[in-house]
């Protein structure tokens, strides 16, 4: 909003454009004082005096029988709740009635206003800028088949798409879409108005993003010509820039400027001030000034939170009621914590830094709670920073609490996408939503998901557009299908955005003597893992990320590239130090290990050598490897397991529904068969047969679908009968397109009918214990930051599997189908966890084989129970 009173020009035009279409009546003199009222005051920035002008104009539109500028006026409040960045359930459900409103009277042109203002919202507040994209892509559709290909309003969407692929990291198509809006607008508009500065400053946002900041600056510069009658804007950028390439002086001298604009611009405390003196404090914080930061932190604050006036006591708080703009309170709010945790070491300022970080938190929560927000405005930086002073203040006290504390923000930290969708399942029990409307949310699901990835496939435009209309399809269905949650069932709207993190002692209830969970955090100066038992709490201070990040890379490396015993040995110890060698003594006394951190899911701890390099050792077998004396399960985050191990277990009597798929399994088999190509897989044949024999023994309800029979229509059509699935086949990782990843079953003629893609996983009607994924780099993917990786693996326990085997990388045929036959037997047979099960397969391959490179039994690793 730094360009605030070109974007209200643009705003107006937007809203004014074709402003008395439909009006068949003569309106009151009332509602249209109030609506130009509500319009000089949105044009001054006085956002909450303007919308409560046009909710009062609306409300008598409404009572007259105006529909349509009943609905123009609830555009007018929908974009005050924009620029107040509020993006909560009402304000959707005001956006959807305005829509209806324009269908009901089939005004096109506005239909494509109101699926604009859908894609801002859902773009500006997070919660699914996928989706955003297709409303603004259906808003150009409408305006281009009812004649205005070329307009303000067409432009500014695809200014819109391109901020959604700078987010999204597909610079090429910002790019074009930026060029697209440009080249329109200087069509439309005079040479050298100010709109035709934003291509400039979009580019240069580009080129920061990407860190070339040379670019950037020139592009702003160039920006800088179109907004001489608003430098404020274009101070800030080049302000930001510098900050980037740690120019702080120059920095500082632009912030400066930006301020003394703003100052003379605004009237009063206006939020933008506030914005300003955040971002002088955090300069002073890079310079390592914390007290100059504090006291431009609480100038900021008295801009940005009514009623608070005290700007000369840096110990005088904010709370989280009446802040002017949630995301600018938040910024500061960090920024202050920060600064109190960098002042001293003193008690005082480490509990005001505390205080700050948690009131930070609480806003979040709020904001989550209020309207699904992703929050992707905030850095999952945050939170190591916060055990950090959590740990500084337990140093200093010895009071539990801050430890409770730290693991509090340590759940925060891990897989909330993950988390929310846990939730919703319990939503919906709690809620008692009928069968038939979360059949029907799961159905809508489905297709969408089926349609994506058909569009991200389209090998020419035509089916491309005819799958996005799909696509829409979907998403208008799933949106009244919110609606109908949000005014039929509110409980159940209010319960799926309330996932709390597990507390410490909940988690020690379901822990035996012989366990142990262990969270991982990762920060920039230090790493921490808290480490929980049944009778004990502990935080344990490790290396900085970096070096971690670098231990463990090289580890990785050594398993995949098959490096010789001594190399190997050497870099498996270091990974050991970095990540368990502080909890050494403790883990003498556990013998089940639950490791817990998204990050850690891509590296199978087990085969860790927990001593350093003997030149005496001469075979693998007899590194001193961390599965030889325990056993290690995984998870997203230590609550998700928590959550996990509170749903019902089957009884030792339980009746088990077994079903394996082996698509490949014909021919001679190879010792050096992976599972990553498109050939014959033999060894699976014996796999899945073996493993169907054993649940045939145990009677048990089984099947074995080998060969043609292993079809993905016949896997569908078991999926939501079977408490234990097995897939024995190819499958391909993306890293590239998460969505895109795909396990192989039997060929078809038509490729749909073969491939059964992450995308669709998802939403698979799902309750099985146990998910066995018996192929090449199933548990791979694109990973992101605070949720990990995008595997198949997680597809399935999003929709619903308790616990899931997976692969880190390709996987031998052979000796797969040695240790999955190891495994089921010892698990059934035995009546013995699924983790002890597996840990036990991968020993006995050990002894078998002396001689066995890592790699061929540590690539499967178990997420769950």
């Amino acid at each position: 909003m730094h360009y605030m009173k070109t974007l209200i020009i643009f705003l107006l035009a937007f809203l004014s454009f074709n402003a008395t279409y439909g009006q068949t009546k003569a309106d009151t003199l009332e509602a249209h004082r109030l609506f130009e009222e509500g319009e000089r005051l949105l044009f001054a920035y006085k956002m909450h005096k303007a919308l409560l002008k046009f909710q009062k104009s609306a409300k008598i539109f409404k009572a007259q029988g105006f529909e349509i500028q009943q609905a123009k006026c609830i555009t007018y409040q929908l974009h005050c709740y924009w620029l107040l960045s509020i993006y909560s359930q009402r304000v959707l459900l005001k956006a959807e009635s305005a829509l209806k409103l324009f269908q009901k009277h089939k005004d096109s042109v506005n239909v494509a206003k109101a699926y604009d203002i859908l894609g801002d919202y859902y773009s500006d507040s997070g919660i699914d800028i996928d989706k955003a994209l297709f409303y603004y892509q259906k808003s150009i559709a409408i305006y281009q088949k009812n004649g205005y290909k070329m307009s303000v309003n067409v432009a500014w969407l695809w200014n819109n798409m391109g901020y959604i692929y700078v987010d999204q990291k597909k610079y090429k198509k910002a790019v074009t879409c930026f060029e697209k809006s440009h080249q329109m607008l200087q069509k439309l508009l005079p040479a050298g108005d100010a709109r035709l500065g934003y291509y400039f400053s979009n580019m240069s946002l580009c080129f920061t993003k990407q860190k070339k900041y040379d670019l950037a600056i020139k592009y702003l510069q160039q920006a800088g010509k179109y907004n001489k009658g608003n430098r404020e804007g274009y101070y800030i950028k080049i302000g930001r820039v510098y900050f980037f390439q740690n120019k702080l002086l120059l920095s500082e001298q632009y912030y400066l400027k930006a301020l003394a604009v703003a100052k003379k611009r605004y009237q009063g405390k206006h939020q933008n001030i506030g914005e300003m003196y955040g971002r002088l404090a955090r300069l002073s914080i890079e310079k390592k000034d914390p007290l100059i930061a504090l006291k431009q932190l609480q100038k900021g604050l008295s801009y940005v939170v009514s009623h608070f006036i005290d700007t000369l006591n840096i110990y005088q708080h904010s709370t989280a009621e009446n802040n002017k703009n949630v995301l600018r309170h938040s910024i500061l709010l960090r920024h202050k914590a920060q600064a109190f945790s960098l002042l001293s070491d003193n008690l005082k300022d480490l509990q005001a830094s505390l205080y700050n970080y948690q009131l930070y938190d609480s806003v979040t929560i709020k904001i989550q709670s209020q309207s699904s927000h992703r929050n992707y405005h905030f850095s999952q930086k945050i939170y190591p920073e916060t055990i950090q002073v959590c740990q500084r203040l337990y140093a200093k006290t010895q009071d539990k609490k801050y430890q409770h504390l730290a693991f509090y923000f340590a759940q925060r930290s891990h897989a909330n996408v993950l988390a929310k969708s846990v939730q919703t399942r319990r939503a919906q029990a709690m809620a008692q939503l009928p069968d038939s409307l979360i059949n029907q949310e799961l159905y809508l699901k489905q297709q969408r998901a089926y349609y994506q990835q058909k569009a991200l496939r389209a090998s020419n435009a035509r089916q491309k557009t005819a799958y996005q209309d799909s696509i829409f399809r979907m998403i208008r269905q799933q949106d009244m299908l919110n609606e109908a949650y949000a005014q039929k069932f509110p409980k159940y709207y209010r319960l799926r955005f309330q996932s709390k993190p597990a507390t410490v002692p909940q988690i020690q209830q379901k822990l035996d003597s012989q366990s142990v969970v262990l969270s991982y955090v990762w920060g920039k100066e230090q790493s921490h893992v808290l480490a929980i038992t049944r009778d004990d709490f502990q935080v344990y201070t490790l290396p900085p990320q970096k070096q971690v990040t670098a231990a463990l890379n090289a580890y990785y490396n050594a398993l995949q590239q098959e490096q010789r015993l001594s190399v190997f040995a050497r870099k498996s110890y270091q990974a050991y130090q970095c990540l368990l060698a502080p909890l050494q003594k403790l883990l003498r006394t556990k013998q089940k290990i639950i490791v817990t951190n998204p990050t850690l899911l891509s590296v199978p701890l087990e085969a860790l050598v927990t001593q350093a390099y003997q030149p005496g050792w001469g075979a693998f077998g007899q590194l001193p490897y961390l599965v030889k004396k325990h056993r290690l399960t995984y998870h997203y985050s230590a609550s998700l397991w928590w959550q996990n191990e509170r749903r019902l277990s089957w009884s030792a009597t339980h009746r088990l529904r077994f079903a394996g798929f082996a698509p490949f399994s014909g021919g001679k088999g190879q010792v050096m068969t992976t599972r990553a190509n498109e050939g014959l897989l033999p060894e699976s044949k014996a796999e899945v047969s073996a493993v169907y024999n054993f649940f045939k023994q145990k009677k048990h309800d089984a099947a074995a679908y080998l060969s043609k029979a292993a079809t993905r229509r016949e896997f569908l059509r078991q999926v939501s009968k079977l408490d234990i699935l097995h897939i024995a086949s190819h499958s391909t990782a993306n890293l590239r397109e998460a969505r895109l990843a795909r396990i192989h079953f039997a060929p078809q003629p038509q490729s749909d009918s073969t491939y059964l893609y992450a995308e669709s996983i998802y939403y698979l009607p799902l309750k099985a214990q146990l998910v066995v994924l018996s192929s090449c780099e199933s548990g791979v993917g694109k990973f992101e930051a605070g949720e990990g990786v995008m595997s198949l693996a997680r597809g399935f326990l999003h929709a619903g599997a308790q616990s899931v085997v997976s692969s880190l990388w390709e996987a031998d045929d052979v000796y797969t189908k040695k240790l999955m036959i190891l495994f089921y037997n010892r698990a059934l047979f035995q009546k013995v966890p699924y983790s002890h099960a597996l840990s036990f397969a991968k020993r006995q391959l050990l002894n078998k084989d002396p001689t066995l490179h890592p790699k061929y039994w540590s690539n499967f690793i178990l997420i769950g129970r």
